[in-house]
């Protein structure tokens, strides 16, 4: 019933010990996370600025994880390159050491609740009092994580001091080292966090149920650990991104099988030569910081070749968006303008896919099946974010095809029909654009508990599901005149559904329907669905229609003004 009693205490200790660190850690981003977002854009023009900057970021933000997500983000934005990424993500190792220290020092040689109550207790009712103020609420929130983190530490510490009443520790002793590593490794990728698998340790030792030696083991295979939350983020996403994941893994990897490899020398060194054979706890923080460093010191003379390797373990796969353009050259501009048109056309379903998805209205029909006979490109592997850059990159495709039709002599009915093109892909682009700039306005009314808002937004989901259609309608009909009076009825319904909706909103204000915060969410996301019903108009007007029936479709519109 006692180690029962005491599994509980571990489990508790962990969760105040992670949920301690996630206060710590959103604080400090919230603190200073712009500064060393800033710091890692600009200082990391060579391999020295980049470890430095890896190093400064992780031991502020307290967190290694944090900064090579960041790291990722950065890389796939194209801000860092592979080689100051790489740079960035080994000085992370280091700085990730600094937890240790302040665990290993604070965690073991102070009182508990001389160092762990007045924090929490202050930090909390700071953030009771003083939450209008986002600076100071972030002060007190760091308080409060300061505070959890070493009171999670300390029924860490009770909890594996009981344990180790009951156990043989003989028993564990000549286990082979691969095993402590591997118990390292899994603990940390099941709490996912290197610095709370560390405490764990740390209070191990403290209590005898760990040598130095076995958990100097373990502390390597944390290390190892660490790496899985960046492969995973890295999964499905660019080269780039999988290459510095990639790089991560391996620079790991490898400092873990020189430490094994020197291991002995290593313990030597913290025990013999520093004098810490007395001092476990301080020990392993020491250990974790030489072996670190040992890794940066031997990669940092290779982080060119290093680079080198990588891109060619992981070479760039060119993947190819469009349909029809990259199957010829636009040496032949009849050829060409007809196959311009095919991947507009192309463009347009994607962009109405992704009007779908932002509404959340892809399992509908005929949408659903609409999207099984088109087959957009990676469209059901995309997040909202990547589909709209691959919207953006078949645009880019577009006008790079375009470019090279206006290289050669083109009629003068040919050069008119390119620019009507281009410009239904400025206009299409445009209309997912619009959309892609209020997720956060449609995500607000989504949560909303107000009744009224909800029933809008059910007026809203209906209003895009029969424009939509509209559109594909237009897009699946051959009839010319079928498609002018489809296209002229959606221009005259969407100046309508304009009206109808400030007349609906008004009469909501008027009888206190709708609460005064909603109202400008409100007019933003009718706004937005109007000018990108309208862009799509302009869009179709000129993809589907010749230069003439798209003046017949203009002089309808002015005269339906």
């Amino acid at each position: 019933m006692n180690s029962e009693l005491n599994v509980i205490e571990l489990l508790a200790g962990i969760g105040i010990f992670l949920f301690g660190m996630h206060q710590l850690e959103d604080s400090l981003k919230q603190l200073s996370g712009g500064t060393f977002r800033k710091l890692i854009r600009k200082f990391t023009e060579n391999w020295f600025r980049s470890v430095l900057s890896g190093t400064l970021a992780t031991a502020v933000l307290q967190s290694s994880t944090a900064v090579s997500l960041m790291v990722l983000a950065f890389a796939g934005a194209g801000v860092l390159g592979m080689e100051s990424a790489i740079g960035v993500i080994i000085g992370s190792n280091l700085g990730t050491t600094l937890t240790s220290w302040v665990v290993a020092t604070l965690g073991f040689k102070v009182k508990i609740e001389i160092l762990a109550l007045p924090f929490v207790g202050v930090g909390g009712v700071g953030l009771i009092f003083f939450s209008a103020s986002s600076r100071a609420a972030n002060i007190f929130k760091f308080l409060v994580g300061f505070g959890l983190l070493f009171m999670g530490l300390d029924y860490m510490k009770t909890s594996i001091e009981g344990m180790a009443q009951h156990y043989d520790l003989s028993t564990v002793q000549h286990y082979p080292g691969i095993v402590f590593i591997l118990i390292g490794f899994v603990l940390t990728a099941i709490i996912q966090s290197s610095s709370a698998a560390m405490a764990i340790i740390l209070s191990a030792i403290n209590s005898g149920i760990l040598s130095f030696p076995l958990a100097a083991y373990m502390v390597i295979g944390i290390n190892l650990g660490t790496t899985l939350t960046v492969l995973i983020g890295s999964l499905g996403s660019q080269t780039i991104k999988k290459r510095v994941a990639f790089s991560h893994l391996l620079f790991n990897a490898i400092t873990a099988v020189l430490a094994i490899i020197i291991f002995p020398l290593l313990i030597y060194l913290v025990e013999k030569v520093v004098h810490l054979e007395n001092d476990p706890v301080t020990a392993i923080a020491f250990f974790h910081t030489l072996f670190n460093l040992m890794g940066v010191l031997v990669f940092l003379p290779l982080i060119g070749f290093f680079t080198r390797f990588i891109v060619r373990v992981i070479p760039e796969k060119k993947t190819t968006l469009t349909r029809c353009l990259h199957t010829l050259k636009p040496d032949v501009p009849e050829a060409g303008i007809a196959a311009l048109k095919t991947e507009i056309r192309h463009l347009v379903v994607e962009v109405i896919l992704y009007h779908l998805r932002i509404l959340k209205l892809t399992r509908r029909e005929p949408f659903l099946s609409f999207q099984k006979k088109e087959m957009p490109v990676q469209t059901k592997e995309l997040s909202l974010t990547d589909q709209y850059q691959m919207i953006k990159q078949l645009e880019a495709e577009i006008y790079t095809f375009a470019s090279g039709l206006q290289m050669h002599e083109l009629h003068d009915n040919e050069a008119r029909e390119l620019n009507k093109l281009l410009h239904a892909t400025r206009n299409a682009v445009a209309s997912a654009k619009i959309l892609k700039d209020i997720q956060h306005n449609l995500q607000e009314a989504e949560n909303s508990d107000s009744a009224t808002m909800e029933e809008l937004m059910q007026y809203f989901k209906d209003k895009w599901d029969t424009t939509q259609k509209e559109f594909i309608a237009i897009l699946e009909h051959t009839e010319v005149s079928t498609n002018i009076s489809l296209l002229h009825n959606l221009t005259i319904k969407n100046k309508d559904d304009d009206i109808a909706f400030t007349q609906l909103i008004t009469t909501s204000i008027a009888s206190k329907k709708i609460k005064q915060t909603d109202i400008p969410t409100l007019i933003t996301i009718n706004r937005a669905f109007n000018i990108s019903v309208r862009q799509m108009i302009h869009a179709l007007r000129d993809l589907v229609f010749t230069e003439p029936e798209a003046e017949i479709v203009e002089k309808l519109s002015e005269a339906s003004t």
